[in-house]
């Protein structure tokens, strides 16, 4: 999960005109029609996942504690591969202030963030600590209650990696640079991995963030932890139950916001 600046430390004001949950459902429906028809899927896995939890920080005053609902798509085809979802964040009421400081209207937090982000094989490799070098992209998009809102774009390099550990089921390592209007460019490494045994989840990502004139380089280090209950209940689809842990050292490259976040998550797979 990931939560975005609010308007004081906003570096555009302009309102997202995407409606992200309609974008969600036709791209989710759109990829696997075009999939289907052009190329084999290895993979696939769609989900929602609700969570609770609090001690997020650069939200409006008042507000450190968030209800999430998150829709998420992953496959990978003989092409490559598409990483999708939305999150809905809703949180506590919060004073809205005038330029003097006067309380002038109460309002409840609510943030929409999503995240688009396809790759393309390039390479291969058999035998390999790299098995894939891909390329890839990433579109941000994101809107709040504050009147906060932002498009980012992100391309880069990757691979897919081959790790010698049992349980593991992906890992891999991408760089990216910035394509922004409204914020200065930056790079960052992405690194994602996901393990599993005996319906234990261990998955999640790092991102580092650096080389920016303005910003503080910053990491973010955002881990699921689950169990699997679809076993024990006896039913078809996979509900997993467990944590998500949010450590953000200076946040959004902000100097000295450091967060500590953890929220009760439950996962439903389609």
């Amino acid at each position: 999960m990931r939560l975005d600046l609010p308007t004081s430390l906003s570096l555009s004001t302009k309102l997202s005109s995407i409606k992200p949950l309609t974008t969600a459902a036709i791209a989710i429906v759109a990829l696997g029609g075009m999939t289907s028809a052009n190329a084999k899927t290895l993979f696939k896995d769609t989900s929602i996942t609700l969570l609770h939890g609090g001690d997020f920080k650069l939200l409006p005053d008042d507000v450190d504690t968030l209800s999430t609902m998150t829709l998420e798509h992953a496959s990978t085809h003989t092409w490559g591969g598409v990483f999708f979802f939305v999150d809905r964040h809703q949180g506590g009421k919060y004073d809205v202030k005038n330029n003097d400081g006067e309380v002038i209207d109460t309002k409840r937090y609510k943030e929409t963030f999503g995240k688009f982000s396809p790759k393309f094989k390039i390479a291969t490799f058999n035998d390999s600590f790299i098995k894939q070098v891909n390329l890839a992209g990433v579109y941000e998009f994101s809107s709040n209650s504050t009147g906060f809102g932002q498009d980012n774009y992100w391309a880069g390099v990757g691979v897919d990696l081959d790790l010698p550990i049992p349980g593991m089921k992906y890992a891999s390592a991408t760089l990216y640079h910035s394509f922004n209007d409204q914020k200065p460019d930056d790079e960052k490494v992405t690194l994602t991995a996901a393990w599993e045994r005996d319906n234990f989840l261990i998955d999640g990502y790092v991102d580092f963030g650096f080389n920016s004139d303005e910003l503080k380089n910053n990491i973010h280090f955002n881990p699921q932890i689950k169990y699997n209950l679809q076993e024990a209940l006896g039913i078809d689809n996979r509900l997993e139950a467990g944590v998500e842990y949010s450590y953000w050292r200076n946040k959004f490259g902000v100097d000295g916001v450091d967060e500590n976040a953890v929220m009760a998550l439950a996962k439903y797979h389609f």
